[in-house]
């Protein structure tokens, strides 16, 4: 019995032998190359099957603590949509004094092929290094021999001098990630807190552990009573000793498995905002024989701190580079709103984007101006001074781009974008010098970020929200006939503002008006454009007006002696967006819209009404939006009113099932159809 149990626990370990997965670098399977798709999410064009990062803090005498981390990853490519997977890249900054460095790259890609794995190198020439600005360089790695199937395994060390900002570690992606591990240790003399995100429990765990660290220093103490006997200290030896110092170090341990992808949904935003992650926030350091420095701020201390900086508050004070340009292009404006409107236009016309981000001056106002070009920070600091110079007030506003994410604690790196706001009779204008197509206080849709936060000139700052207040109205009045042949023949005359104007000027500004056609009927599908004409196409601070005529064939549907039409036409939502079962994240709109149709249909000649769709009104809970519907006969002509309104740009995924069940409602509505019947 007892040699039976025996053969059985042999068994249990030479199948677990068999099946474990082994993670160590360059202990790819075969069966992992064979796998075709991923076991619990067929449709995943890849999965992370290794990540680890261990970071550990070293020091050096003449440096001080400078954190090290190890990054190890191997990736699963299924499919073509993965290969985008196959670059990986790596922010490094740096100041004038210290920076952030990757060594000891090792990549490989494995394929498998006639039944062998075959191993493919990264070479150096698949390494390269671009500069974003003067404090954010980029490295990159390009992997080789991309197939569907293969597997790609890199590992690395980061080293960075700032141990007062730690990336963020991430245990989700919009792929599986089936196993992850994190292991960070602090000496005792950096104190950090942790601030968790995601719907997955992350299990992080504390413990603590000895280290020794050894350091050098020089007894002078012969020196000393060298000089206290009158004798030259030169002549006299300096004693050089090391010494160790014992301290504890706080871990933080996370392991984690089968993590389930977070996939996007329509409407997402930034889906890094939602995924599971830990970052680490330095609270405090308590070296030996030193005071505490605390490093946990607010933002107004963050705001005031980069207020200071000369990249940034003496900029504003910079007028003298464009005193006699702002005077002559004011030269008899004498309303307040006129010369914001000068200032501005003539800010985004004039200076030209290098596509650099950041809240800081790069080449700094005066240098930007005469060369026409800067970064985010010297045009909009730029913008900020001229118009405080023109008797409006002007402050600069900090943003966090949505790429750039929600900082979920204070700190300088959460905003990396700044604009202007200027107040006229206590209206506040947002305005972004850069943006070249934009107008006052419809900024794009990047920048329209959680809050910013206004630094004016006495160090008190503002929170400042970024979306628009009112909704952007898209109103289309459209008249229809149907013709002898069943064509449908139509005018329409739309208005657009806010941000639909905005998205219209990008879309149709730069092109013709044969292109101009073209484009429409690729988004209108089925319809003919006959004749179009904008009004105020180039004029930004003006809504935008567009009318067209068209054709549609096959719009009305013949059947007997009744024809069935839909009034929407090309204005008809194309599908319900909210498919998905659940749903974890937020619903972001971007910005708040509404959408306003009325549509006149002549009844043909020799037909009636047979039955017109019923009216229906629908709110969403909490007032955050509304859709209204109602059909009427008058005078020959059926008119169709519509309007539906979303008042929330934002809405949280607690009111998914509601927004599901509301554009349920609305397409339904849309799909319903007039009868008309031969009298």
């Amino acid at each position: 019995m007892i040699k039976h149990y025996l053969i059985l626990i042999g068994f249990i370990f030479l199948g677990q032998s068999v099946t474990a997965q082994n993670y160590k670098f360059g202990k790819v399977s075969k069966e992992e190359l064979a796998e075709t798709a991923h076991k619990s999410d067929p449709e995943a064009r890849a999965a992370v099957l290794y990540r680890k990062t261990h970071t550990k803090f070293n020091y050096s005498q003449d440096d001080g603590f400078e954190v090290v981390t190890e990054y190890h990853e191997r990736i699963k490519i299924y499919n073509k949509e993965g290969y985008d997977l196959a670059t990986h890249q790596i922010g490094l900054y740096q100041t004038s004094s210290a920076k952030e460095a990757v060594s000891s790259i090792k990549a490989v890609t494995y394929n498998l092929v006639d039944g062998s794995i075959k191993e493919s190198k990264l070479q150096n020439k698949g390494v390269f290094e671009e500069e974003r600005n003067k404090t954010l360089k980029v490295k990159k790695f390009t992997m080789p021999d991309i197939q569907d199937g293969c597997i790609i395994e890199f590992k690395y060390t980061f080293t960075s001098p700032f141990y007062s900002t730690i990336d963020e570690f991430r245990f989700q992606e919009n792929i599986p990630v089936d196993k992850v591990e994190m292991k960070f240790y602090a000496p005792e003399y950096l104190v950090y807190r942790t601030h968790g995100k995601g719907a997955i429990p992350l299990g992080l765990e504390t413990t603590k552990k000895s280290r020794t660290i050894r350091y050098r220093y020089e007894d002078k103490s012969l020196a000393k009573a060298g000089q206290e006997a009158n004798t030259s200290a030169r002549e006299l030896p300096t004693k050089r000793s090391t010494t160790e110092v014992e301290f504890t170090e706080n871990g933080y341990l996370i392991d984690l498995e089968n993590i389930p992808a977070l996939k996007e949904e329509p409407f997402a935003g930034n889906l890094n905002n939602y995924l599971s992650a830990l970052q680490l926030e330095l609270s405090y350091t308590k070296f030996p024989n030193s005071q505490i420095r605390n490093y946990a701020t607010t933002w107004e201390d963050v705001a005031k701190k980069i207020y200071k900086s000369d990249n940034f508050g003496k900029q504003l004070l910079q007028t003298k580079y464009f005193k006699k340009d702002i005077d002559n292009l004011l030269s008899g404006v004498t309303d307040p709103k006129e010369k914001m409107l000068k200032v501005y236009d003539y800010v985004k016309e004039k200076m030209n984007w290098n596509e650099y981000y950041g809240v800081y001056a790069d080449v700094g106002v005066k240098k930007a101006y005469s060369e026409n070009v800067g970064n985010v920070a010297d045009i909009n600091l730029m913008l900020a001074a001229m118009l405080n110079y023109a008797g409006i007030e002007a402050n600069p506003i900090l943003l966090s781009t949505k790429a750039n994410g929600i900082p979920f604690f204070p700190t300088r790196s959460g905003f990396n974008y700044v604009i202007t706001g200027a107040i006229l009779k206590n209206n506040l204008y947002l305005l972004d010098g850069v943006d070249k197509t934009g107008s006052p206080s419809i900024l794009k849709s990047n920048l329209l970020n959680w809050k910013g936060r206004m630094i004016q000139s006495d160090g008190n700052s503002l929170l400042i929200d970024l979306l628009p207040p009112k909704p952007a109205v898209h109103t289309s009045l459209m008249n229809l006939e149907i013709d002898e042949d069943l064509m449908v023949i139509g005018n329409s005359k739309n208005r657009y503002t806010g941000h639909y104007a905005r998205n219209q000027r990008t879309k149709f500004i730069s092109l013709n008006e044969d292109e101009q056609s073209e484009k429409m009927e690729e988004d209108f599908e089925s319809l003919e454009m006959i004749d179009h004409s904008f009004k105020e196409i180039d004029n930004y601070s003006k809504p935008l007006t567009l009318e067209y005529n068209f054709e549609v064939e096959d719009a009305v549907e013949e059947i007997g002696d009744k024809l069935y039409i839909n009034p929407f036409l090309h204005l008809a939502t194309k599908e319900n967006y909210f498919k998905a079962e659940e749903r974890a994240y937020p619903i972001d709109f971007i910005y708040p819209w509404s959408d306003k149709y009325n549509v006149s249909i002549t009844i043909p000649e020799g037909y009636t009404v047979e039955s017109l769709p019923d009216p229906l009104s629908i709110n969403l809970s909490n007032g955050m939006g509304s859709f209204r519907y109602g059909v009427s006969q008058n005078a020959g002509k059926i008119i169709v009113t519509y309007q539906n309104l979303m008042k929330t740009p934002i809405i949280g995924a607690e009111y998914y099932k509601d927004l599901q069940q509301y554009y349920k409602m609305v397409l339904e509505k849309e799909a319903e159809k007039i009868v008309l019947v031969k009298m």
